[in-house]
């Protein structure tokens, strides 16, 4: 059995979270996960997905298949972004090679369709 709990609860507890974030302050990207994910991220110079990732785009599941959740984030009545969900049925482990695999493919995804943002452009 995996781990279960996350101070901030489970990953819809998380994205709220993540959600206010970005109507209070707006955002190029936010990343959510575990802090040794950074070793385990395919590209050094992009932020990586871990458990969650903010994208100021409007995402489909067609764009990332990989998802678990694509979760709209609204302002204003407007969606300004996207929180990409790698792991919906367990807190993100590092430790879990599926988890870690999951994050990992969406990175791929998004970057081949120029949607990975490189950090000097930000």
């Amino acid at each position: 059995m995996g781990n279960r709990d996350s101070r901030l609860g489970d990953y819809n507890s998380v994205a709220e979270v993540l959600s206010k974030i970005v109507e209070i302050y707006g955002s190029f990207y936010i990343t959510f996960g575990p802090y040794f994910y950074f070793q385990e991220k395919v590209f050094e110079d992009r932020p990586g997905v871990s458990w969650m990732l903010y994208l100021p785009h409007t995402l489909t599941a067609a764009q990332v298949p990989e998802a678990r959740a694509l979760i709209p984030v609204m302002r204003e009545d407007k969606q300004q972004g996207t929180i990409i969900v790698s792991v919906t049925d367990d807190v993100f482990d590092v430790n879990n090679r599926d988890h870690v695999k999951a994050a990992n493919d969406i990175e791929i995804r998004l970057a081949d369709q120029d949607l990975l943002p490189r950090f000097v452009d930000l």
